[in-house]
């Protein structure tokens, strides 16, 4: 795990930088969601430290993103990102690792890279286009992530 004075990288978080995570239930969906909503610069923010991870993994193997801090946690939700070389090439694993509040996201590199975009994205969008998407996650999966900006 990335840890010491250079996490986050000073370089990859900017200023303004705020989002929120928690564990919900919605009525739209039958699981549990871990919701990540952010405003433009905590999505930008967010999407250069995935890339980072996924760009450095021979370094860098994990990341706690309830840990980061411009991550505001609504509950008591503990969620790593955690680089794997085994498992679907489709899908990153969401696993729940002690008492519904400890989560790994397990996940490949190119995949990681693949939603870090999709983070990315939803910052710089223009407002009135899409501004939400579903993180990498098997659908068999018990729990669902989801990425959201909530400003204009």
């Amino acid at each position: 795990m990335v840890t010491g004075k250079d996490y986050p990288p000073n370089w990859v978080v900017l200023p303004g930088s705020s989002i929120t995570a928690e564990l919900v239930k919605r009525q739209w969906i039958d699981k549990p969601i871990i919701e990540i909503i952010g405003n433009r610069q905590g999505l930008v923010s967010l999407g250069n430290l995935l890339l980072w991870i996924s760009l450095n993994c021979p370094y860098t193997d994990s990341i706690s993103i309830t840990g980061l801090p411009f991550i505001l946690v609504k509950s008591t939700l503990s969620l790593t990102v955690v680089l794997t070389m085994h498992g679907s090439d489709s899908y990153g694993q969401l696993l729940c690792v002690d008492k519904d509040q400890q989560f790994e996201w397990l996940i490949k590199d190119e995949l990681l890279e693949r939603d870090a975009i999709a983070t990315l994205d939803i910052g710089f969008t223009p407002d009135g286009y899409c501004n939400h998407f579903h993180g990498n996650v098997d659908p068999d999966s018990e729990y669902e992530l989801f990425f959201a900006r909530n400003d204009g």
